[in-house]
């Protein structure tokens, strides 16, 4: 049986156009949930503004419950294919 990683990923934009305050915001509230993402990184370009990696489904549900954004699900196995 092959060995999956699984990880979850949220993308959201910021609030009123201001990402400096979106981003504030956003660690704020990852310092009291406790929350962990994998990768913070604000994106440039069409689209979210930042993406941020969770491994805990839970975890990146509740990002989305606060801050609103998509959850896409993320399977790779040990040879690198991954599945959405």
């Amino acid at each position: 049986m092959m060995e999956l990683s699984v990880f979850h990923i949220v993308e959201v934009d910021s609030f009123g156009g201001d990402p400096v305050a979106t981003m504030s915001n956003m660690q704020t509230w990852l310092d009291h949930s406790g929350s962990q993402p994998i990768i913070f990184r604000q994106m440039t370009g069409d689209g979210a503004e930042f993406r941020l990696e969770f491994r805990s489904e839970g975890e990146a549900a509740a990002f989305v419950g606060t801050f609103g954004g998509r959850l896409i699900r993320i399977e790779q196995n040990a040879e690198g294919m991954t599945r959405y």
